[in-house]
């Protein structure tokens, strides 16, 4: 899960994947892993509903910051390995 999720993420920074594939990882690995809290599960799901809509904007708008939501993506990423490793 969490190697998908990173790996994603780097692919995209890096231009190898586009959005949409990034949230197709990120919904695949992370809002469907059981074995992730509920209540971070829900927390992606709304993060990768922003970055949903960030994606109609070919930049940032005064509305959303892709690098931001990505950032917050990091994050979440980080915090809830810690939760599941604690959990163990």
């Amino acid at each position: 899960m969490n190697e998908a999720l990173a790996r994603s993420l780097a692919e995209f920074e890096a231009g190898r994947i586009d959005m949409d594939a990034l949230i197709a990882v990120w919904r695949r690995h992370g809002c469907e892993d059981t074995a992730i809290p509920a209540k971070w599960r829900e927390a992606l799901d709304g993060m990768l509903m922003r970055l949903e809509s960030a994606r109609l904007f070919s930049q940032d708008s005064c509305s959303f910051s892709r690098s931001e939501l990505l950032a917050t993506m990091r994050e979440w990423l980080a915090r809830v390995q810690a939760q599941v490793q604690a959990q163990q």
